[in-house]
């Protein structure tokens, strides 16, 4: 189970170093070749959770959360939803937003979850979202989905979080990819490969630069 040490996050069972607080990485990848089991595990540990979901239901995240072997906690874990689909008996757990579109919605309903994980006594917490693609479909313009990501990524920076944010660069043009990337410190690349999942990691030294094999949950 991943765990954070002093100033740094760490990932044990996924072949990532640890890195420093304040962290935000880029996954990219298709929807269904395993970066949605690549960023959840990236979220494991005993830090507080937050989950921005634009194309899978609230129920499946938190579902695939416990799949990848992460402890669902209400003190600790929330999704905000996007989806339009409705969550009503999962009560706290999920904040609602009514569109992807609605990028000042998520940014005010993603800062109160996390003031309220915060204000519980996790002054650490692991950010995902799940993807970004939505978003930029729904925007139909790069320059609003950038603001908003410089946003979260800073918020995360300032309070000694870690971001994990995923994108299918198949379905943007190369330079809207590009400029999405640049609040980052890192990309980490994903692919499967003969029915292995598969990442690289740019932008950050000592990390797998070369494409290196993820172990298979047990």
């Amino acid at each position: 189970m991943a765990t954070r040490h002093g100033s740094r996050y760490e990932f044990p069972g996924l072949p990532v170093e640890s890195v420093d607080a304040g962290t935000n990485l880029l996954l990219t990848g298709p929807a269904l070749g395993g970066t949605r089991e690549l960023l959840l595990r990236l979220l494991l540990g005993e830090d507080g959770v937050l989950v921005i979901t634009a194309d899978t239901s609230a129920r499946n995240v938190l579902e695939a959360f416990e799949g990848v072997g992460g402890r669902l906690d209400r003190e600790r874990v929330r999704v905000v939803s996007c989806t339009q689909e409705r969550a009503d008996d999962l009560g706290e757990f999920v904040a609602s937003v009514g569109s992807p579109g609605d990028l000042t919605g998520i940014g005010i309903e993603y800062s109160s979850q996390y003031e309220q994980v915060y204000a519980r006594g996790y002054d650490t917490v692991r950010t995902g979202i799940y993807t970004l693609t939505p978003l930029l479909v729904y925007s139909e313009d790069v320059r609003p989905v950038f603001r908003f990501i410089n946003t979260v990524t800073s918020r995360i920076r300032t309070a000694d979080g870690l971001g994990v944010c995923a994108i299918d660069p198949s379905a943007h043009d190369e330079r809207v990819v590009n400029s999405i990337a640049q609040p980052f410190d890192a990309r980490v690349d994903v692919r499967e490969r003969e029915g292995a999942l598969e990442l690289r990691v740019t932008g950050m030294p000592d990390q797998p630069g070369e494409w290196t094999a993820v172990p298979a949950l047990s």
